[in-house]
């Protein structure tokens, strides 16, 4: 689903920020309209149609930072979860 797709069926504002997009040729600014997959790639998000919006390159972009901020966050408590079973025995 292309992004002139997207826009026809959800309209000119970002999925997340509310506020309009920029849908000029070249999409390199930030305000630029981006294709968002609601659900990563290992949820199926990529293929299905029905998680895609769209949404500010920068809106974009920092919830994938965010998302991986997390992520890290996620790892480094399981690693001390697992120094701490390890130290238990």
């Amino acid at each position: 689903m292309s992004v002139q797709a997207l826009r026809s069926t959800f309209g000119h504002n970002c999925h997340w920020c509310g506020l309009p997009m920029d849908f000029a040729e070249p999409r390199s600014d930030p305000d630029s309209a981006t294709i968002e997959h609601l659900n990563d790639a290992t949820l199926g998000g990529v293929r299905k149609q029905q998680h895609r919006r769209l949404s500010h390159a920068i809106c974009n972009q920092t919830r994938n930072e965010f998302k991986l901020q997390a992520e890290r966050q996620f790892q480094r408590w399981i690693e001390a979860r697992r120094a701490a079973a390890a130290g238990g025995d």
